[in-house]
Order: C-alpha cells, then structure tokens, then sequence
C-alpha cells in the first residue's frame, strides 16, 4: 500500500509540475505572441516581441546617446525640436513605424 500511495502522489506531483510550467509559459510566450499577431492583423506595426527585457536595451542605448549630444537651440530655426532628446525611443518607433505602432512589454 505504501508503494501506490508513494507513486500516486509522485505522479500527481508531476502533473501539478507540468500543469504549472505550461502556465508560466502561456503568460511569458505564447499570450505575447497571439497579442502581437492579432495587433498586426489589424494593421499595427512596431518591433517583435523580446522575452524578458524586450526593448529595453534599445531604449536604454537610445536614451545615452540622445543625452550626449547637445540641443541646438538657434534663433533661426522656427521650432525647437526636443522629442528626439526627450523622448527618443518613442520618436524613432513613431518615424520608423508610423503613428500606429504598437509596443510590447512584459
């Protein structure tokens, strides 16, 4: 009797286990990915779906860059262009892709 019990609960255990990871994976993967499919076929475009950090090296990069370079705030000019120094990821995503881009982050 002690053998049946001791596999029984070691294969409800293991189901448990399986059940559990293909959870996580449904929520870190899979519903992402039908998101971002569904957000194209409705004619969003942006970049793919990164696991775990996503875009933000990107932005991170895009960000150190953008605050090295200097504004150049002359009189002649009509307007001050910022939003590529305040906001640079966001200005290259809006550029590169359009005004209906999607962004996806976990």
């Amino acid at each position: 009797m002690d053998i049946t019990s001791t596999s029984f609960l070691s294969g409800f255990t293991t189901i448990v286990i399986a059940w559990l990871f293909m959870m996580v994976v449904e929520w870190v993967w899979l519903k992402p990915k039908k998101l971002e499919k569904w957000l194209r076929q409705q004619g969003f475009s942006g970049n793919s779906y990164r696991l775990f950090h996503g875009d933000m090296k990107e932005m991170s990069a895009m960000r150190k860059e953008a605050t090295t370079k200097p504004i150049n705030l002359s009189v002649s000019d009509s307007h001050h262009n910022i939003v590529p120094r305040i906001l640079p990821f966001d200005h290259h995503i809006i550029t590169k892709c359009g005004r209906f881009n999607c962004v996806l982050s976990c």
